[in-house]
């Protein structure tokens, strides 16, 4: 992006998106392919718009995602939500409500067993399910985002069509080390 917004334009457009639906909003922290963060403060002020429902963070640093729940955990209907999906558990641990997995395209019985199992109190199940995740998540920088969701699918059966232009399909190379992740998950045989 072109554009750097500061806070407080940040919080300018936030609260305009707001006042202009009736819809819940879901505010968005990806400093890594935005290279604009939302701090910790201005999630804090955006909190109080009656209709901003909460953050997705997927900004890797749970300091930061320990800030926003902190500073944000006494306002009612604002929940902290976990974009990052290798760290789904430790931001449960933190208090957040839940997350918005990418992964959950894929696996989405894993990503909802990390949640249940954390909420249920097996927390040693949750870990592990957090885990058995992992290899995938990191599996993403295999090729351009969404190109490893699309082949994941592909490769467990479930057309999802080629991935457009810039991104393009993933080479055979990137393929067959996707292919292995999937079978070390036991999501595929050999």
């Amino acid at each position: 992006m072109f554009v750097a917004p500061s806070q407080d334009q940040l919080i300018k457009h936030y609260r305009t998106v707001a006042e202009n639906t009736s819809l819940p909003v879901i505010l968005y922290n990806n400093p890594p392919k935005t290279s604009v963060s939302l701090a910790p403060a201005t999630v804090a002020k955006l909190a109080e718009v009656q209709n901003i429902a909460g953050i997705k963070d997927s900004s890797g640093d749970m300091t930061v995602t320990s800030e926003y729940i902190r500073l944000t955990r006494h306002i009612d209907n604002f929940s902290v939500l976990m974009g990052r999906d290798t760290l789904i558990y430790g931001a449960l641990c933190y208090g957040a409500a839940g997350s918005i997995a990418a992964c959950a395209n894929v696996v989405p019985r894993l990503c909802v067993d990390i949640y249940e199992k954390f909420v249920a109190g097996d927390l040693k199940g949750s870990l592990k399910a957090q885990f058995t995740l992992a290899p995938l998540r990191i599996a993403f920088t295999l090729g351009t985002f969404p190109s490893v969701i699309k082949e994941s699918l592909i490769l467990l059966g479930i057309e999802a069509g080629p991935c457009m232009e810039p991104a393009g399909p993933m080479t055979a190379d990137e393929r067959a080390k996707l292919r292995k992740v999937l079978v070390d998950m036991k999501l595929l045989t050999g």
